[in-house]
């Protein structure tokens, strides 16, 4: 059996190094403050655009993660439950998520809300691995996902769509988009429910989930001036259960705005402004031991402003001011506390580009209420070293933070010291038409992570995490089977060469389609290594098989249809403390649109 994958996966290769098609310029927005071609960033980034999001039809934002790019991911049970992401080995709260540029990771305990993320308004997902803080700031450690929900302006159309699948799963929405000279207005409505499956092996208690999401956007564009505004709105019901394995339940409401303003001052220099908020608020529907009703509540509002100058067509620089302001109010098992923080930066980056020689300075600092300057970089080179090769190096640091809950919550310590981190990159490419080959070594280490001391019971600055290893990627597209592999090889450590938990050593994702005359059809592959949970717990290594169907009926009618889990696997990404938590078994989902067009 493995020979015969080897035969396949070389097959493969072959036809992704065979194709002559010139391939589409294809901009990234998270590896500078100058938006460019993917083909010219020095670092190592991922793109999951709405062709692949329409072909994988996928259930959920993190498997998305987990089947597209191998990367290791979490979850707590079923549809909404807590789900973590661990980016080449770093903690789940070393990955700042944006939702259209805003900055979603909340100021208390834990990572940002992917659970509440809908894939159907997902419209593309940039994955940046590697140290982002001098671009990104705090939390940027193992790199940065940004998810767009800003659908490509269409001519103007009502579409309506409706989904079903296992656990009495269904969700409906109503799309509008609008166009008219240089202007255009999307909005998405949507609803969601499923009556969910039981969180954990030991338990027969199903535990549901509601959403309900407004995406919308606004552009407008001038000769000299460009506008654009965005929204994301979530809110609904989780129901879970507790450390007994009790049922629970709570409220949830997840909010990202953004308006960003860029206008051209002369022919070379560009002024842009961004305003954007976000909210992050979960309310628990029983009363705890005290008798209260237990809330955590992260408001973030920020201003950026930046300034952009190019000298010549050979080198670029920006120079910006940053202003994040956090106010917290906790409520959870007897601790309360409402604070606020604010955080100032300065940052710069310098792009210079002798043709075949390409590099790029980026500097940040960062200034905290409770910390003095916190410092990041990055310094990168590519060269290219014919029409088709090229390499790539790049280094740099990047830090987090202590949030909230470790400065002021249960076992608190005012006197903790943000987490820091040194980063490195060396990878080669090969792009030749449609197709491209890589191969990346990397390796990160971490100081100062906060953990809890358990002879004082105190959080303090206590733990080194390390990570290093390496993947190989193939991606083509015109032949007659297109697709994406990655491997990836690492290892996750911790100061006592501990292998960390939740993070696997080896994983692999295979995505082959083929485009028929009836429609287009899509097999996912992907594997992971054995890994270790809390307690000792053992999470045996597990591969999966998704199959997916996409079909055009007509201009206006289209529908989908998955099947997830094909050999109905029994696997387990965490565990609770003496029973695993599900994940979802064999099962069919199905998605029909219909578009109204004008």
């Amino acid at each position: 059996m493995k020979k015969k994958y080897l035969s396949i996966l070389s097959y493969l290769l072959v036809l992704a190094l065979s194709s002559e098609e010139e391939a589409l310029e294809e901009i990234v927005s998270i590896a500078s403050k100058n938006p460019k071609d993917i083909k010219e960033v020095n670092v190592t980034i991922d793109i999951i655009d709405k062709n692949e999001l329409k072909r994988q039809a996928p259930k959920d934002f993190k498997s998305i993660l987990s089947n597209t790019l191998a990367l290791d991911t979490s979850s707590n049970g079923g549809p909404g439950q807590y789900a973590s992401i661990f980016l080449r080995g770093t903690n789940s709260n070393h990955t700042q998520v944006k939702i259209n540029g805003v900055k979603i990771n909340p100021y208390t305990a834990g990572g940002a809300s992917i659970n509440n993320l809908d894939p159907s308004i997902i419209a593309r997902i940039e994955i940046g691995s590697g140290p982002f803080s001098s671009i990104h700031g705090s939390e940027a450690i193992g790199g940065v996902i940004n998810i767009s929900t800003i659908q490509d302006q269409e001519d103007s159309l009502l579409q309506l769509a409706i989904s079903g699948g296992a656990d009495n799963f269904m969700r409906e929405s109503l799309q509008k988009n609008w166009e008219q000279e240089n202007k255009s207005f999307n909005i998405l409505l949507l609803n969601s429910k499923t009556n969910g499956f039981p969180s954990l092996v030991s338990s027969s208690i199903d535990r549901g989930y509601i959403n309900k999401s407004l995406v919308s956007s606004f552009d407008l564009k001038r000769e000299r001036t460009y506008a654009q505004f965005s929204t994301w709105i979530s809110r609904g019901d989780t129901e879970y259960l507790g450390f007994q394995g009790n049922p629970l339940s709570q409220n949830y409401q997840n909010i990202a705005y953004s308006l960003e303003v860029k206008s051209r001052v002369r022919e070379f220099n560009l002024i842009s402004v961004n305003l954007n908020s976000s909210k992050d608020l979960i309310h628990q529907n029983q009363k705890n031991y005290l008798g209260f009703e237990d809330i955590t509540e992260t408001d973030n509002h920020n201003f950026e402003i930046m300034f952009h100058k190019t000298r010549n067509k050979n080198s670029s620089f920006v120079a910006g001011y940053v202003q994040e302001n956090q106010k917290v109010n906790y409520s959870s098992f007897g601790t309360q506390f409402e604070k606020k923080l604010k955080t100032n930066s300065l940052t710069t980056e310098s792009n210079l580009d002798l043709g075949d020689h390409q590099f790029s300075v980026k500097l940040r600092y960062s200034n905290h209420d409770l910390h003095d300057n916190q410092e990041s970089w990055n310094i990168s080179y590519k060269n290219n070293i014919n029409s088709t090769w090229s390499m790539k190096l790049s280094s740099g640091s990047a830090f987090r933070f202590p949030n909230s809950s470790e400065l002021y919550g249960y076992a608190s310590n005012i006197n903790l010291k943000p987490e820091s981190s040194r980063g490195y990159e060396i990878g080669v490419m090969k792009i030749k038409g449609d197709s491209t080959l890589s191969f990346v070594v990397f390796k990160n280490e971490i100081n100062n992570i906060i953990n809890l001391d358990f002879q004082e019971f105190i959080l303090k600055n206590i733990a080194q995490n390390s990570s290093k290893g390496l993947e190989l990627r193939y991606q083509w597209e015109y032949k007659p089977i297109n697709g994406r592999l990655l491997l990836r090889y690492q290892e996750p450590r911790d100061q006592m060469g501990r292998q960390l938990i939740r993070r696997s050593k080896k994983s692999m994702s295979l995505n082959i389609y083929r485009d028929f005359d009836i429609g287009s059809l899509n097999l996912n592959l992907s594997a992971f290594d054995k890994r270790n949970d809390f307690g000792g717990m053992a999470l045996p290594g597990y591969s999966l098989i998704n199959l997916s169907f996409f079909k055009e009926i007509s201009n206006q009618l289209g529908f989908s249809i998955r099947l997830e889990n094909i050999l109905d696997k029994k696997y387990y990404t965490a565990s609770g403390f003496n029973a695993y938590y599900r994940n979802q078994e064999r099962s069919l989902w199905l998605n029909i649109t219909y578009k109204l067009m004008h």
